[in-house]
């Protein structure tokens, strides 16, 4: 009998998604067909690749998808979301003199604040340009500061930090250990996504949605039961060498441990199948906080339109 191809579900790793890869999740839509995951470096390749059907779906920032995908011509009906994951935590890591100029006195010495900051971003469209600035607004001058921000997809946006490209970046757990870890740079503790944290949410096309329609009834009981199951350390560990087999980038298992301890990744963590209400909120926030594209309006119509029956 012929194999059929696997469906793609596209990923950046994190500690976001580590539930997806407990015992048989990552094969959840068997037997009709498998359902693999695959890693990227970048939401917007994700989003890209979800356009040109290379991908079934992803697991992506609300406010990335919209723009990045629903707001484009011919894309209205195509797509369904069966899950919102819990707010995605990110770490905002600054190079070495821009930590000492922000933290003059753990470090020794009194630098004034730089005037001007280029920040690594992951897309254009993401709420983490926001995070920026509300953390700015943390210091009494930080309104001055003139802050640029380069798109870049995660293994460039660690290099770029390096190289002294970029001044700070804001990644997803744990990818801001990661360049912390390297040397790249010093995290910030105090940093919080604040009102502006992302929204994660599992796409998938609408044709792959109606071939399984007991995805949304099953989703969020099992991946519950898996956040129960990773408090188990040998559990944790077979989790991640799953996560790994998915390609690259990959991140070290010790850094999501680090992680999950630092953020907290507990079974209170919860995740959403949305009904039309949860639909209308959620565009309603984005339309709040100034991000929902002129071309989505944040009404009943639209979440039954595009991701309702």
């Amino acid at each position: 009998m012929t194999k059929v191809p696997d469906e793609l579900l596209g990923i950046l790793p994190s500690l976001e998604v580590l539930p997806l890869f407990v015992g048989d999740l990552p094969h959840f839509a068997e037997p009709v067909r498998s359902f693999r995951m695959k890693a990227y470096s970048s939401y917007g390749e994700i989003s890209r690749d979800m356009l040109t059907r290379k991908l079934i779906g992803g697991i992506i920032p609300w406010e990335i998808f919209i723009a990045d995908v629903l707001a484009l011509p011919g894309q209205r009906a195509a797509w369904k979301v069966p899950l919102f994951l819990h707010a995605c935590p990110t770490e905002l890591v600054l190079r070495e003199p821009i930590y000492k100029a922000f933290y003059p006195l753990q470090s020794g010495s009194l630098s004034k604040l730089p005037s001007r900051l280029t920040i690594g971003v992951e897309s254009q469209n993401s709420l983490t340009k926001a995070q920026s600035r509300e953390w700015l607004g943390h210091w009494a001058s930080g309104h001055l500061i003139e802050l640029t921000f380069r798109m870049l997809p995660m293994n460039l946006m660690i290099q770029a930090l390096e190289a002294e490209a970029l001044d700070a970046i804001i990644a997803p757990s744990p990818w801001g250990i990661h360049a912390e870890a390297k040397g790249f740079g010093k995290r910030d503790p105090r940093f919080s996504p604040g009102k502006f944290a992302q929204q994660l949410v599992m796409v998938c096309h609408r044709e792959f949605y109606e071939q399984h329609p007991a995805l949304t009834h099953s989703l969020s009981r099992r991946i519950a039961a898996a956040r129960t199951e990773l408090q188990d350390p040998s559990a944790f560990a077979s989790a991640i060498a799953q996560m790994v087999q998915c390609g690259k980038p990959s991140v070290r298992p010790g850094l999501l441990e680090q992680a999950a301890t630092l953020h907290s990744f507990t079974t209170l963590n919860r995740d959403v199948v949305p009904d039309i209400g949860k639909l209308i909120s959620e565009l309603m926030s984005l339309d709040d906080l100034s991000v929902l594209p002129a071309q989505v309006a944040p009404s009943e119509q639209t979440g039954r339109a595009n991701f309702f029956l």
